[in-house]
């Protein structure tokens, strides 16, 4: 049965708590549209009829020879006081002016040239488009989505420590795991046994070995079973992260649901509401736990992250524990360089931003900090079945923050597919259009000018959308505002599918997408782990 669920849910369960005045969108976007129109007509039609364009009705005589021409000038043709001006006589030696192209439409007894000012005509245009892009750009709808940094209630304490568990529990299965791997890969490879002492000892380089079989593997192994044991340390590559994912690491099935219930009735809502962006269209590309440790016991573990953007249009993260010192977030300006932001959450506190703004993670200087990360991409179609999300024009292609990201991701494929063809021995002319290194170098200048745009007129600012006092109460309203939509699609025969507005937390993990959107390839993790990515009971 087909939904009646409108595609932008402008009742939102939490508005009454909401500590800070957030852009009404639906006005904003049918103010757009009048702005738009109003533009158009006036640089497009109106200003061009008035200053650039005259006609000129010529008679004529049988076989063609004229012997009057009145000029009706459209801005002209009429005095202050209605009256017609008086007809101005034209010679038949009267040309018009090389730079005025005509228009002509012949009839048996006169002819219609329209006259042109290139001049006029081109400045109006150029106007024109300046002023649809700043409509655009100026709009809350462009402006406050792009740098805006949000914190809301998402977990409760107890949440909070349940998800804590639940992450250790699942280090505790990867330990075991690469132990009973370690054993056998050292059945199946004894030489790796003294290699491996070699390079600890430092009489063999790591990347003199890195050839010998099975050597990758144990270095893999190893890197789990290097404390903290059980949590991987590679899986980002550029910006490394002491992490468990929900999905490629031993989360349990009734975890993961668990969990996506809580994201679909606080965070899916609250992105929505705050940004803009339908519910339906948020797709997790990757969610996962994120430790820091602390120095104070000389701990091996990662304690900070330097600058940098994650990949996805939004991205947020939830501070799941207390017991530690230091840490929190820091935000820098790219446009001044002295600007920043440190924002320290409270326990179960989301922080929601967009994801191309400057951060970094700061130093955990004591205990074990414990956050909850989730990179969210905002598909106008769902990678996996090709289905619609409902997504709307103002939040995409219409949104400089979603090209920015979009054309980023386009340049990023467009590299990927050119390496690839030549891994296989193909010329890279054969990747496909979009991976021409001219298209990929305008991606990139795209991706740069409206990374720009963002910086310069949208400000760096934080709010706390739901004051300490509400946050229980908040999330009660929020939970039952869920209970209440799922009971009703039961009742109704509604499927849970993106376009009726349920975000995709843990089935779209790890994908890389086209410029326009399409499912184009995967990550090393989405081939090796399709299985897990793709369950069934995901």
């Amino acid at each position: 049965m087909a939904s009646n669920i409108p595609h932008y849910h402008s009742t939102f369960p939490g508005e009454a708590y909401l500590n800070l005045p957030l852009p009404n969108y639906e006005y904003e976007r049918k103010a757009i549209v009048i702005k738009l129109v109003a533009s158009a007509f006036l640089f497009f039609i109106w200003l061009p009829r008035k200053y650039a364009f005259q006609t000129v009705l010529v008679d004529t005589k049988e076989e063609g020879h004229a012997v009057a021409a009145t000029v009706k000038s459209v801005d002209n043709n009429r005095s202050a006081n209605g009256t017609s001006k008086k007809k101005k006589r034209r010679s038949k030696n009267d040309k018009p002016s090389p730079e005025q192209p005509t228009i002509t439409s012949p009839s048996h007894e006169h002819q219609e040239i329209l006259e042109i000012d290139t001049i006029k005509s081109s400045t109006l245009t150029l106007l024109g488009i300046l002023s649809l892009f700043l409509t655009l750009l100026v709009s809350p709808n462009n402006l406050f989505p792009s740098r805006t940094l949000l914190r809301a209630p998402l977990l409760t304490p107890q949440e909070c420590q349940k998800l804590v568990s639940l992450a250790e529990r699942a280090a505790k299965r990867n330990e075991e795991s690469a132990r009973k791997e370690k054993k056998m890969l050292m059945r199946r490879y004894p030489e790796l046994r003294e290699l491996e002492k070699d390079v600890e000892g430092g009489k063999r380089n790591d990347t003199e070995v890195m050839d010998i079989e099975g050597w990758r593997e144990l270095r893999k192994l190893n890197s789990v079973l290097r404390a903290p044991t059980g949590w991987k340390k590679d899986r980002h590559k550029l910006y490394p992260t002491t992490d468990l994912n929900l999905v490629t690491d031993p989360f349990e099935p009734q975890d993961r649901e668990w969990l996506a219930s809580i994201l679909d009735a606080r965070l899916s809502p609250m992105m929505e509401r705050a940004y803009g962006v339908y519910r339906g269209a948020i797709r997790a590309n990757d969610i996962f736990v994120v430790r820091y440790d602390g120095k104070d016991k000389g701990s091996e573990g990662q304690d900070r992250l330097r600058k940098h953007t994650d990949s996805s249009h939004f991205s947020f993260n939830v501070l799941l524990n207390t017991e530690f010192e230091g840490g929190g977030t820091r935000f820098h300006s790219r446009i001044q360089k002295e600007e920043a932001i440190d924002i320290h959450p409270n326990l179960g506190e989301m922080l929601l931003s967009h994801a191309m703004v400057l951060h970094e993670g700061l130093p955990t200087t004591s205990g074990t900090r414990y956050i909850l990360v989730g990179f969210n991409s905002i598909d106008e179609k769902d990678p996996l079945s090709n289905q619609s999300t409902n997504l709307s024009l103002f939040s995409s292609w219409l949104n400089f923050s979603w090209m920015q990201v979009r054309f980023r991701e386009g340049a990023e494929r467009g590299v990927v597919n050119r390496r690839k063809s030549r891994r296989d021995g193909n010329d890279a002319s054969t990747a496909g259009i979009f991976s021409n290194k001219y298209i990929i170098s305008l991606f990139r200048d795209l991706d740069s000018t409206l990374t720009w745009l963002g910086d310069k007129y949208a400000p760096l600012r934080s709010g706390k959308l739901i004051s300490d006092d509400n946050a229980a109460e908040y999330i009660q309203t929020m939970d039952r505002a869920m209970a209440e939509r799922v009971k009703y699609e039961q009742t109704h025969g509604i499927e849970r599918t993106r376009a009726n507005g349920y975000s995709s937390w843990f089935q779209g993990q790890n994908i890389y997408l086209d410029v326009f959107g399409g499912y184009a390839d995967s990550w090393f993790e989405r081939k090796t782990l399709e299985d897990k990515f793709k369950s069934e009971n995901l």
